[in-house]
C-alpha cells in the first residue's frame, strides 16, 4: 500500500532500459512556491509594496508587543534565561470566539510581515482542519499535511511543508479531513510534534491558525502546548458574553492570552496603531487599562 507521501508525489516512476519499473520517487524536503504579491494585495494581505500602508504600520505595532511578550527580542543569553525549561517561547496560537472574526487573516498577515519585512524565519501551521483557509489564500495545492503527520509519525514534517521562494516563510497545511480532530490534537504525538517544531529552530516563530474557541474544542486543547495566544475579536460585532466565555476557557489552560481588535474603524485623527492592539489578559495592569480605554483602529478584512 502506498504511503501518504507516495500518493502526494503522484507515484512518479521511471522505466529503465531493461523495461523494469523503478520505485516511486518520494519527496524528501519542502515543496517551494512563489508568493503572488498581486494576489496578496488584491485580498488585502501584507505584501512588500505595502510597507508604508496603514496595515503595515499596525502590524509593526502588533509585532513589537508580541515579540516583547515572548521575549524574542532579547539578547540570546538573556532570552534563554527568560524561557521556561524545555521551551523556546516561539509557539503562537491565533484563535477567536467564533468564525468570521478575521483570525486567519490576522495569522497570515503576521506570518507574512514577520517573514517579508523582518526576515524572521516563520512557520505558519493551519490547524483549522474543518475550515482550512491558509492553503487557498496562498494558492497552494491540496495534499497531505498536519493531520497526516499526526496519524503517521514516520512522515518527515519537512516533506509536508511548502517553502516560499521570496521570504523565510514555510507553511504546514491542514492535511486530510478526519473525524474527531480534537482526539488527534489531544494525543502525546501532537504535543511532541509541536515541541519538536519549537525546539529544532530556536530563532523561528511558529504561528498556528486554530479553530474558534466556541465552535470546537481544538483551540483549547492546542492552547496547552503554546507559549502565547492571540485572541482575535471583531470590533462592534462579537457579543461581550461570547468573548468573555471564550477567553475564560483559554485562561483556564494558558495565562498568556493577548487580545487583537480587528475591523475597528478609525475616527478623524485617530491612531494608525490601534486596530491590532494587544491587551495582555494575563497582566492585571494591562487588563485594567484595556477596560478603561477602548481601542481604536482601522477596518481590515480579507475578501
Amino acid at each position: 500500500m502506498m504511503s501518504v507521501i507516495e500518493k502526494a508525489a503522484g507515484s512518479i516512476t521511471d522505466i529503465s532500459s531493461n523495461g523494469k519499473v523503478s520505485a516511486p520517487k518520494i519527496a524528501t524536503g519542502p515543496r517551494h512556491f512563489d508568493l503572488d504579491d498581486n494576489a496578496l494585495a488584491h485580498s488585502g494581505f501584507y505584501h512588500p509594496a505595502a510597507k508604508a500602508s496603514r496595515l503595515a504600520l499596525e502590524l509593526r505595532a502588533v509585532k513589537r508587543r508580541l515579540l516583547r511578550r515572548i521575549g524574542f527580542l532579547r539578547a540570546s543569553g538573556e532570552r534563554q534565561a527568560y524561557r521556561m525549561p524545555g521551551r523556546q517561547r516561539n509557539l503562537i496560537l491565533v484563535t477567536s470566539s467564533r468564525a468570521g472574526e478575521g483570525k486567519t487573516f490576522s495569522a497570515l498577515n503576521l506570518a507574512l510581515s514577520f517573514a517579508m519585512e523582518d526576515q524572521i524565519e516563520t512557520l505558519l501551521v493551519d490547524a483549522d482542519i474543518l475550515r482550512p483557509k491558509v492553503r487557498n489564500r496562498l494558492g497552494l495545492p491540496s495534499g497531505p499535511g498536519l493531520t497526516d503527520r499526526l496519524l503517521d509519525p514516520s512522515i518527515k514534517t519537512d516533506a509536508l511543508q511548502f517553502r516560499a521562494n521570496q521570504a523565510p516563510l514555510s507553511v504546514l497545511p491542514e492535511g486530510a479531513q478526519i473525524d474527531r480532530v480534537s482526539d488527534l490534537f489531544a494525543t502525546d504525538e501532537c504535543k511532541r510534534l509541536l515541541t519538536g517544531l519549537s525546539t529544532e529552530a530556536a530563532d523561528r516563530l511558529i504561528i498556528i491558525d486554530a479553530p474558534p474557541v466556541l465552535a470546537t474544542t481544538e483551540a483549547v486543547i492546542l492552547a496547552k502546548y503554546v507559549d502565547e495566544i492571540v485572541f482575535v475579536v471583531e470590533a462592534n460585532s462579537t457579543p461581550e458574553p461570547a468573548v468573555a466565555s471564550a477567553v475564560d476557557e483559554l485562561l483556564d489552560i494558558n495565562p498568556n492570552v493577548s487580545m487583537m481588535l480587528n475591523r475597528c474603524m478609525i475616527g478623524s485623527g485617530g491612531s494608525h496603531y490601534g486596530s491590532y492592539e494587544y491587551y495582555g489578559l494575563s497582566d492585571d495592569a494591562e487588563r485594567q487599562s484595556s477596560k478603561s480605554a477602548p481601542a481604536e483602529g482601522a477596518s481590515h478584512e480579507a475578501k
